[in-house]
């Protein structure tokens, strides 16, 4: 299936909530039935980006969103001893890596007929509902702690 910019307004960051790389990713992914990875690129623990799936292609990154965005993860998230605690595990070289995955996003929506202006960039967990009503996904209402950062301050600079 083939897609342009025009289509995307979200680019969600996630975590693989694990450290098996991709032939682990995939493994779990064809585990849950899905023929679409998860994500379009994999920033690696060294910062390498690797590309999953053409951002031209749906991934099953955020149900609900997969047509309308594009999906970057690292690999951790997670305490590599206690695999259910979250944790902002990002090495200098997966940050590095993020920044470097999510121009090329951008890059990307510009040049097939998106708009910048119309891109946000956000955690996987900030969609989940805001059952308090007051405007913010406080940590209690989160469905999962992925990216197990707060993407949404630390990326907005990259959209001006």
């Amino acid at each position: 299936m083939s897609r342009t910019g025009k289509n995307i307004n979200t680019i969600f960051i996630h975590c693989t909530a694990g450290y098996s790389g991709l032939d682990g990713l995939k493994k779990h992914w064809k585990s849950l039935g899905w023929n679409s990875p998860g994500y379009h690129l994999l920033v690696d623990l060294e910062g390498e980006i690797i590309e999953v799936t053409p951002f031209a292609n749906y991934s099953n990154g955020v149900k609900g969103h997969n047509t309308n965005s594009i999906n970057i993860a690292y690999i951790g998230g997670v305490d590599p001893k206690n695999v259910t605690k979250a944790l902002d595990s990002r090495t200098p070289e997966q940050k590095e890596g993020l920044l470097k995955a999510i121009e090329k996003a951008i890059n990307w929506v510009v040049k097939t007929g998106g708009s910048k202006a119309n891109l946000k960039i956000m955690g996987h967990r900030d969609v989940s509902p805001d059952k308090n009503g007051n405007g913010v996904i406080d940590s209690f209402e989160r469905i999962k702690e992925c990216p197990s950062f707060d993407a949404i301050p630390e990326y907005k600079n990259l959209l001006k």
